[in-house]
């Protein structure tokens, strides 16, 4: 689940526009990897450690491959439907500095002996970064249920999302751990819901999209 936003993000770059998403997912992917990262290390969970490592690089990637997108798109003078693309950067560097304060939070806390303090709290970052991470698509369901076209969704994502969230949920029961569980039920429920929509209104047959004579920049600040 973690690597499948790579398959999104390439396509949003042949597009050459990202369409009525936004970098909210990508964002939350971010925060949520490093928090669970975190909460890891405290459980001394070694899967969670390594799929929440790949998460964070995926996530560094497919963002910064939405801003670049979303650059070029906004530079050709076309309007960005959901966002725009300061809009876009300002909410990609929230997720970053809520990360950093995650980061240093926990560090203070360890020293100063709170160790089950800094669980706690990263457990509960972790859960809720995960649930805006699985329910950041459903912000386009008006858009999709309005034009009836679910192509903005990302299906590949959806359906590993669903098997992964179903499995950890199992995987939280027989751990007793209630933040996997109650994390995973949530997602779990945010992902049926966004296949169930795709199921409904499928994709349209769309022309050929208009080529934008720009490339994809590789930093995408300026």
């Amino acid at each position: 689940m973690n690597a499948s936003p790579v398959v999104t993000v390439r396509r949003l770059v042949q597009a050459g526009s990202i369409g009525p998403s936004t970098v909210t997912f990508y964002g939350a992917q971010l925060f949520s990897g490093v928090t669970w990262c975190s909460y890891a290390v405290y459980a001394d969970s070694i899967p969670i450690l390594i799929s929440s490592g790949v998460g964070n690089a995926v996530s560094t990637y497919c963002m910064l491959t939405f801003l670049s997108v979303a650059r070029v798109e906004e530079r050709s003078g076309k309007r960005l439907i959901a966002t725009t693309y300061a809009k876009s950067v300002l909410t990609a560097g929230l997720f970053v500095l809520l990360g950093w304060a995650h980061l240093a939070m926990s560090i203070l806390l360890v020293l100063h002996g709170r160790s089950s303090v800094a669980y706690y709290v990263t457990g509960w970052e972790a859960s809720v970064a995960s649930v805006v991470m699985l329910s950041a698509p459903m912000a386009m369901f008006p858009h999709i249920i309005r034009n009836k076209d679910a192509s903005s969704l990302a299906p590949l994502t959806i359906l590993f999302g669903l098997g992964n969230t179903v499995g950890w949920t199992i995987a939280g029961i027989m751990k007793f751990d209630i933040f996997i569980l109650m994390t995973n039920l949530l997602c779990a429920l945010a992902c049926a819901a966004q296949m169930a929509l795709y199921l409904r209104y499928g994709t349209k047959q769309k022309a050929e999209p208009e080529v934008v004579h720009e490339a994809i920049a590789d930093v995408p600040f300026d």
